[in-house]
């Protein structure tokens, strides 16, 4: 094989990519989250290294009236300090030798290339995933203090906490459930979020799906039916490994529109550079990427650390 012409650059780099992308989708599992779930993670698109931004609150209800002109309460809508989320990148290069590609052993870069998507992958969720596992200490959101606690302070100047610290059982998730659904937005309305989401570290999963998915109400000798399941059969009960290093007991609840955000400047991709620009004779196959998670308010979430049985 000619490796001097450009197109049989083109054709290994594809060959490359296809190998990375298998090896992507064998991860796939049913049951597990990942960064990209529009449910775990609100998604959005970032256009310069950083993202602003702000939440508006305050106003409380709409007024009623039998006038054409609402009251005049003065209420007011303020929007919170701003908050910037610097956008990381997310870079590797794979060396591979102009022998190799010269003689085509291949086998030795296809694991390589294979072992990389699994590197990737795993840098990608162990940085999303790290909100969720700091939520009770370092992660902080607009208001500077932790995602999940009991002193938020939205823009209408309510304390709110989206706080529990019972263990995964069925009342506790009923608690926590409640919690979302009576939750104070940031205007000061009982916005009746709904859980889309029961996120869990690795180990809890089978608790969790115990919990909200069996037929009938979990750890009882009735035979009641569950609540959960007959109520939110929508609801996604997902794990991720990398919760379980910070906690295995800790859990969460989110909505469909909650303020844990996932900003993309740059998707995934790859360029394999020439062996003939470089000094050492190595083909370089690049992956890069250019992405953060921020949690940017407490709205839409609750959080357990599951301390307390």
């Amino acid at each position: 094989m000619d490796q001097n012409s450009g197109p049989n650059l083109i054709l290994v780099k594809t060959a490359l990519d296809k190998l990375f992308d298998e090896a992507t989708i064998e991860q796939a599992v049913v049951g597990k989250a990942t960064a990209l779930d529009p449910i775990v993670f609100t998604q959005d698109t970032a256009t310069n290294a950083a993202v602003v931004s702000s939440v508006l609150g305050g106003g409380g209800y709409f007024d009623k009236t039998l006038d054409d002109v609402a009251p005049n309460k003065n209420a007011t809508v303020t929007a919170a300090a701003m908050r910037t989320t610097l956008i990381a990148q997310f870079k590797k290069n794979l060396p591979i030798s102009r022998t190799f590609m010269a003689d085509q052993q291949l086998s030795a870069v296809s694991k390589a290339v294979r072992q990389q998507s699994l590197t990737w992958a795993a840098s990608q969720q162990r940085n999303a995933f790290g909100v969720y596992a700091l939520g009770f200490t370092t992660q902080l959101t607009i208001d500077g203090v932790a995602l999940f606690s009991a002193s938020h302070i939205n823009q209408n100047g309510d304390t709110v906490s989206n706080l529990e610290t019972g263990a995964l059982t069925d009342p506790n998730l009923n608690t926590v459930i409640n919690d979302l659904r009576t939750q104070l937005s940031q205007t000061g309305v009982v916005m009746g979020y709904e859980p889309k989401f029961l996120l869990t570290p690795s180990i809890l999963h089978q608790s969790g799906m115990s919990v909200a998915k069996s037929v009938l109400r979990a750890g009882t000798g009735n035979n009641d039916l569950n609540y959960f399941s007959e109520m939110y059969p929508g609801m996604k009960v997902v794990y991720s490994p990398f919760l379980d290093a910070t906690s295995t007991t800790a859990y969460f609840v989110g909505s469909s529109t909650h303020g844990v955000m996932r900003f993309e400047r740059e998707a995934f991709f790859t360029e394999l550079v020439d062996w003939r620009y470089s000094l050492d004779d190595q083909y370089v196959y690049k992956l890069r990427a250019r992405e953060e998670v921020d949690s940017i308010e407490y709205s839409g979430l609750v959080g357990s650390t599951g301390a307390t049985a």
